[in-house]
């Protein structure tokens, strides 16, 4: 047996172990693949076992996230930090081999993987990011950006509607450094895949402009191999390679649905070892194999060290673009309130079009801005207005036309956010944040500091009716952990914002208006807080107005009408919740005044959050239905949202 074979064996070998161990995991993919991972960090993947820092070096995204057993046990034979412990404690709590990849977790996950076909987007906004920075920064003899970028994917990645907008976006594009590498089993969980999709692969993908390779027998390292020096040949396109794999290669249960999520119980993975010739001892890899792999190790090494000598020659021969590369890279904190000052005058104007100036200010001085929206830009102003459409005639392009897919677009952007320097934003309209939310999800869970630009807020929407009128997604995108909901009332509220998104490691949404809104009176420095005392008269309140973004204004209004009646009103704004939760005790409660018992939350939303704030005597005006189509004012004053109806349920409070 040739020592490539020896290695494939082992590798499945120790990943059914690592499975059977923890008597959990998907048996089926992680050893059928195994031929594909071998080949691809044995003779192709440049990567770097320790150092993020190595910038140059190939990116690989595990889509079908489920196969990370055997990803892990290839790491580990290449001599990455995850030891034989490591594989032992497989999806056990605290381990760095948790049940699906997690970035940030285990050395050399580039990203977090598990919801099926995101990860094919992700890689598509990683080439993306490579072709920005190459462009941008490498010179004739100095290609300091060169790396390609691999995604495995299996049949259930390629089913899903992310993975096939991505697949789409990419072929446009022409992402020559992009390939993909999937695992063609042919088996589902729920049996074979003809059951649900007959479709011909090769000539969906030819007519999305990519190059496609056929590879019979995804179980024959020579062919592999082969087929992935193909694909790196690519001059204009990105490419497929159809590997024809077998779920659970050599188990009792080869080619079976049932494998694809079993564990082999140690009988049967006795057995399996046996017909695979491993004689070692369980999560041993015999030394001459080590050897073996470390040959590629040290290469890879070398490359590095290598790129790193070009890296150092290029900062004296390109002075210049050294430093703006370094700029890139840096992520000091930026203030944005002395980047804007005193460039946007006007008393009265619309969330979109302050975002847009203050978008554009940041990008005017921070070039690795860069982003998009899910073709509707004209509307919700998030584009950098100088920046050119990025494409592939201009690779320096800052605004990505991501087209009417905005899961991808939000999945796109956390490649781009991962591959390093830059600071991607997308945008649509906030109603169709729904579309997105898993990859919002994913933004969250690895820290990426995406900016997420959603207009036409609330029912003010108007004439396009309930399908275009944000009810919930208030309420839904506040229910995801680790993620900033801004809803600003006026620049300066947006201004503190935006410093809260650019300096912090997670993502933000910003909820922007269509329509105009009043400059109130607060300053920065309290809406930085997140909430704060917009205004309140002297003595002591009888009344509190709690608001968000549009209806801040609402508020001050009612004020204005209860002062008539003598009322004392305190207007609380809250531009971001999040942030005002993490805030001292004593601070939120000196502005939540508790104490008065006439509390009212105004917020055109379902979320009943509210109810935290407002305590039992209070009272929460909202939207509890769909809205209706009609003008965007007449439509807000029929669901409540008036100075009259609001004053009737003070009064009724207050009696």
């Amino acid at each position: 047996m040739k020592i490539e074979q020896k290695c494939i064996n082992v590798a499945r070998a120790i990943t059914a172990e690592t499975i059977t161990n923890a008597n959990s995991g998907h048996t089926g993919s992680s050893v059928g693949a195994a031929t594909i991972l071998f080949a691809l960090f044995k003779d192709h993947l440049i990567f770097s076992s320790s150092d993020r820092e190595f910038l140059n070096r190939d990116r690989f995204v595990l889509s079908a996230g489920h196969l990370c057993p055997l990803l892990y046990t290839i790491e580990h034979m290449f001599g990455f930090p995850i030891s034989s412990e490591d594989l032992k404690n497989y999806r056990k709590y605290g381990s760095i081999t948790p049940g699906h990849p997690h970035f940030g977790e285990t050395p050399a996950v580039e990203v977090s993987t598990g919801p099926l076909g995101q990860g094919v987007a992700n890689a598509v906004g990683l080439a993306i990011a490579q072709s920005l920075l190459a462009e941008r920064f490498n010179v004739l003899d100095d290609p300091i950006f060169s790396n390609k970028t691999y995604v495995l994917a299996g049949d259930g990645c390629l089913m899903e509607g992310v993975a096939l907008e991505a697949i789409s976006l990419a072929g446009t594009l022409k992402l020559k450094d992009l390939i993909l590498l999937y695992d063609r089993n042919s088996i589902t969980i729920d049996g074979d895949l003809n059951i649900s999709n007959t479709e011909n692969v090769a000539a969906k993908f030819e007519a999305q402009g990519w190059n496609v390779i056929h590879c019979p027998n995804g179980n024959n390292y020579r062919a592999v191999t082969r087929a992935i020096s193909h694909a790196k040949q690519s001059a204009t396109k990105p490419t497929i390679i159809i590997f024809d794999t077998v779920i659970g290669f050599g188990t009792p249960y080869a080619g079976k649905p049932a494998i694809h999520g079993r564990p082999l119980s140690q009988e049967e993975l006795e057995v399996y070892k046996k017909s695979l010739q491993i004689t070692s001892e369980p999560f041993v890899v015999p030394d001459d194999l080590k050897e073996f792999c470390k040959i590629t190790t040290d290469k890879n090494f070398e490359i590095e060290m290598e790129w790193r000598r070009k890296v150092n020659l290029y900062s004296k021969t390109n002075p210049e673009l050294y430093k703006q590369l370094s700029q890139f890279l840096d992520k000091k904190p930026i203030d944005v309130e002395k980047i804007v000052g005193n460039k946007i005058k006007e008393k009265k104007i619309s969330g979109r079009e302050a975002n847009f100036r203050i978008l554009n200010l940041i990008a005017e001085r921070y070039p690795n801005f860069v982003g998009g929206a899910a073709d509707v830009a004209a509307s919700t102003k998030a584009f950098i207005e100088d920046g050119g459409i990025y494409s592939p005639e201009n690779r320096r392009g800052r605004n990505i036309a991501f087209g009417i897919r905005e899961h991808a677009m939000a999945a796109i952007a956390n490649g781009i956010s991962l591959y390093a320097g830059l600071r991607p934003f997308v945008s649509t309209f906030f109603v169709f944040s729904n579309y997105l939310l898993p990859a919002l999800r994913m933004s969250a869970l690895m820290n990426q500091p995406v900016l997420y630009f959603f207009t036409h807020d609330s029912l003010l929407v108007g004439e396009d009716g309930e399908t275009h009128q944000p009810v919930e997604q208030l309420g839904t995108i506040r229910q995801i952990p680790n993620v900033n909901v801004c809803r600003p009332c006026d620049v300066s509220e947006l201004i503190a914002s935006y410093n809260l998104a650019l300096n912090t490691e997670s993502p933000t949404c910003f909820v922007l208006s269509k329509q105009d809104l009043y400059e109130q009176k607060g300053t920065i420095e309290q809406a930085s807080r997140g909430g704060y005392v917009l205004e309140k008269d002297p003595g002591k309140v009888n009344l509190v107005l709690y608001a968000t973004g549009s209806e801040v204004e609402l508020a001050m209004s009612v004020k204005r009408e209860m002062n008539k009646s003598g009322v004392k009103v305190a207007v609380v704004s809250f531009p971001c919740l999040e942030e005002f939760e993490r805030q001292s005790e004593q601070y939120k409660n000196s502005v939540l005044f508790k104490d008065v018992k006439a509390r009212i939350a105004i917020e055109a939303s379902s979320d009943p959050i509210w109810y935290k704030y407002i305590g039992e005597k209070g009272k929460l005006i909202n939207v509890t239905k769909f809205g209706k189509s009609g003008r965007g004012t007449e439509v807000y004053k029929k669901y409540g949202f008036s100075v009259s109806n609001i004053k009737k349920e003070i009064l009724k409070i207050l009696k």
